[in-house]
């Protein structure tokens, strides 16, 4: 027989005729790629589809010696490839969750960035300087750049800056610049006033306790979605408004930034709005990572931290999501009717979603240079959290960016008590039991989050180490020195505090 294929076009069967060789791996063999697993010595002809009356027919199963079939699948229009391979291995290459509109909100971002070039604007340039402040970062294109300022020394009031030691996974080397992350501080900088805290938040990973913990709890003036609605998205000046809450006339409003972090075309928005300069948001949340880069600027940057849970029971909690929430725009009711393990062999499943999305990969083959880009990402630009580890994640954040409580700490407190404890857009209802290592779901699963897999291995190692973060601190410090505007008389800090007004949902 002819040798292997040393490479095949994504989507597409190989040429009728050719041959395709792998060691034989039965945990694979009802995977359905293009080119299937056959063991040594029994290698059998692939067969090409066609084309009729404008349809794609694809060629029949064939059944795999010792069990299972094998057929391959046509590629959907602007999708990227299902599965194809490349130097004699199988890949797995699904989009994860509105992969499509992602990608088009990126390809839309690059052709207005390519079409328009930079231009000088005076309202963007960054303020004068106060007198004696050290001076802004030197131009890397100028000639002989001045030295740069000597580091500040760290303060009482601010995180300790940790030096990593040669052991730790914060001390990892990197080739990477993360140049598109530059309006981001690194995670062991020290925490200035001016810095803007960013929730990465990733679905079905106990992302909605925090951000309920912190819009709900703590009464932060959120950046999320809901600062469009209720007519906010024709203002044409960044401010804070109270959108009424839909379907409950007695519930006080929320404090929101009039913008939209969860879209590029929000995003751009709010940096022609001068989102960043304003400084009026506590918190900034959105699904993005890189494209909120524009969004700050070298003197008003945003620290990133998040929350993040084992891919394999992310994945199973998605799937049981998915099929019943029909307010999602990613419900899919069809699922109802499948098994855990026809949903991880289906081009629905999410494949590698955070490491894509910290590697700014969304489509096409992952490497490990992917892998080894998402940790640098993390490493340097989070205050990483664990699912696992909800309430300790929630304490770290709270002393991390110096967060205590200011309208009245007793309901706060039991307000975060019961997020931490039951949690928020909970999907206990629809709650199975998951599959356990080794079981035939965990194991397909496995395989479409093999980059993520050791992703997480990693992350849960920083979780650890970023404690050297806010050692000094003491747990219950969002109790120390509170105050409470809701009480008679009020009490302030001394940095000042605007108390959240009481907006009914009835009021104009």
């Amino acid at each position: 027989p002819p040798p292997p294929l040393e490479g095949q076009q994504p989507g597409m069967p190989p040429p009728q005729g050719q041959y395709y060789q792998q060691p034989f791996d039965p945990s694979q063999q009802q995977v359905p790629p293009p080119n299937w697993h056959i063991p040594q010595g029994q290698m059998q002809p692939q067969q090409q589809g066609y084309y009729q009356n404008g349809y794609y027919v694809p060629p029949p199963p064939q059944q795999l010696p010792g069990g299972g079939y094998a057929q391959p699948l046509p590629q959907q229009p602007g999708m990227p490839p299902n599965n194809y391979a490349v130097n004699g291995q199988s890949n797995f290459n699904q989009s994860p969750l509105e992969w499509q509109q992602q990608m088009q909100q990126q390809q839309q971002l690059q052709q207005q960035q390519q079409q328009v070039p930079p231009q000088e604007d005076p309202s963007q340039q960054a303020p004068p300087a106060p007198e004696g402040a050290p001076p802004p970062p030197p131009d890397a294109a100028a000639a002989d750049p001045p030295p740069a300022p000597p580091a500040p020394e760290v303060t009482a009031d601010q995180v300790p800056l940790v030096e990593p030691n040669a052991e730790s996974a914060l001390a990892t080397t990197s080739s990477f610049a993360l140049e598109e992350l530059v309006n981001f501080k690194d995670s062991w900088d020290p925490f200035e006033p001016t810095d803007t805290p960013v929730f990465w938040h990733i679905p079905k990973a106990g992302g909605s306790s925090i951000k309920d913990a912190m819009g709900g709890c703590h009464r932060f003036v959120q950046a999320t979605e809901f600062g469009i609605t209720d007519g906010h998205d024709a203002d044409t000046e960044v401010a804070i408004v109270y959108p009424r809450v839909p379907g409950d006339a007695d519930t006080d409003r929320s404090p929101f930034v009039n913008i939209d972090s969860s879209t590029v075309a929000g995003i751009q928005r709010a940096k022609d709005m001068g989102f960043a300069d304003a400084q009026l948001a506590d918190v900034v949340v959105s699904p993005f990572v890189f494209e909120l880069n524009d969004l700050f600027t070298q003197t008003a940057k945003g620290r990133f931290f998040s929350v993040f849970r084992h891919p394999i029971d992310r994945a199973v909690s998605m799937f049981y999501y998915i099929r019943v929430a029909d307010w999602e725009p990613s419900y899919k009711p069809e699922l109802k009717d499948w098994t855990l393990e026809q949903y991880a062999q289906s081009d629905i499943v999410e494949n590698n979603w955070m490491t894509r999305q910290l590697s700014n990969t969304l489509g096409g083959e992952l490497t490990e240079e992917n892998l080894s880009k998402a940790m640098e990402v993390i490493r340097r630009k989070f205050l990483v959290g664990l699912m696992s580890q909800i309430e300790p994640t929630m304490a770290r954040a709270e002393k991390f960016f110096r967060w205590t409580f200011h309208v009245n700490p007793p309901n706060q407190e039991a307000c975060r008590e019961r997020l931490m404890s039951g949690g928020a857009n909970s999907n206990k209802a629809n709650k199975k039991e998951g599959p356990k290592e080794g079981d035939e779901a965990w194991t397909l699963l496995a395989h479409q989050n093999n980059f993520d897999l050791r992703l997480y291995s990693y992350i849960e190692q920083l979780f650890v180490e970023q404690e050297a973060f806010v050692q000094d601190l003491p747990d219950n410090f969002r109790n120390v020195d509170a105050t409470c505007c809701k009480c008679y008389p009020q009490t302030f800090p001394p940095e000042g505090f605007v108390c959240p007004e009481p907006v009914k949902n009835g009021d104009a």
